[in-house]
């Protein structure tokens, strides 16, 4: 069936209703394809040889290079088939022929959307950086700092690269697969299904972006990803494409991957956590002014589009 278009005269009733129910079979599709994505991976780990059980706690910077694209297969799978998979199913199951549009995949962001979006996600990168320092003076529990610990540690096995094949595996589980299933769960369906209930467009931005970053399960990284889910957001907003989030999402990791691939260790220096003892805030506030010169372009860029 076709789900209504978006500017199509819909009860508000029957709009929350169907906006609650997408949600709901999002969230449990999304949990199939975890489970189905997980038992792949394990079966991939297993016929290699090793124990898929402790597979991923045995990692350590020694790990051959091997067990380090196991490990990016391990992460990749479950990703795919949670993210890309279950936002997929939903939007074929909901939107029927128009999940494209429905989507925001049918429609292209010109040159003045894309050159100004990458400006925008310039200026993130400083601002994010900065946004660590402030979130790690937070006080949180021991138990939220360990789990953060142990994820750059994870992190930081993945992304030490010792060839070209292992820098496109990267590049493919961090920059492509990340950043379309994200984009495609978040902003593809999340944040316009409930624009269409708070009817807040930008409010919606800030409560997906909030759910954004609480899905890491990373808290003391919490405000530098919530800020760049809010900046993906209004890019989204103002192009009405999917593809330019995609894009801004795929640079913004896909750059952090070269820059280790082409550094290797001296690659830390750049990494959000050396902000907590030397906060730039020169830097910040720049990217800051950047974002907020840029997003006052594209909204006008919008308006004059509309």
């Amino acid at each position: 069936m076709d789900y209504p278009h978006p500017d199509s005269e819909i009860p508000a009733k029957r709009t929350e209703s169907s906006t609650w129910v997408v949600l709901l079979c999002l969230i449990s599709l999304m949990f199939v394809g975890l489970i189905i994505g997980s038992l792949i991976s394990f079966g991939v780990i297993n016929a290699s040889g090793f124990d898929a059980v402790g597979f991923i706690s045995s990692l350590s910077p020694e790990s051959s290079p091997q067990e380090r694209n196991l490990a990016r297969w391990a992460n990749l799978l479950p990703h795919l088939f949670a993210f890309s998979g279950g936002a997929l199913a939903v939007a074929l199951i909901f939107f029927g022929r128009n999940w494209m549009q429905q989507l925001g995949l049918k429609v292209l962001p010109n040159w003045q959307m894309i050159g100004g979006g990458l400006l925008f996600m310039l200026g993130t990168f400083p601002f994010v950086q900065t946004t660590y320092w402030i979130n790690q003076q937070l006080p949180l529990p021991s138990w939220m700092k360990e789990m953060e610990v142990n994820a750059n540690e994870l992190i930081k096995i993945i992304l030490h690269m010792d060839g070209p094949v292992e820098l496109l595996l990267n590049l493919l589980t961090v920059g492509v697969v990340a950043a379309v299933g994200e984009e495609l769960v978040f902003r593809g369906i999340l944040q316009q299904q409930l624009s269409k209930v708070i009817k807040q467009p930008i409010l919606a931005i800030w409560v997906t972006a909030i759910v954004f970053s609480a899905i890491h399960l990373q808290f003391a990284g919490f405000l530098p990803r919530m800020f760049l889910g809010v900046g993906l957001g209004y890019l989204f907003y103002w192009s009405k494409s999917l593809w330019l989030p995609i894009l801004a999402h795929f640079i913004f990791n896909s750059l952090q991957v070269v820059v280790y691939y082409v550094l290797g260790d001296k690659a830390g220096q750049f990494s959000p956590e050396q902000a907590v003892d030397s906060p730039n805030w020169l830097g910040g506030i720049f990217g800051l002014a950047l974002m907020i010169g840029v997003g006052y372009y594209l909204s006008r860029l919008k308006k004059q589009q509309s």
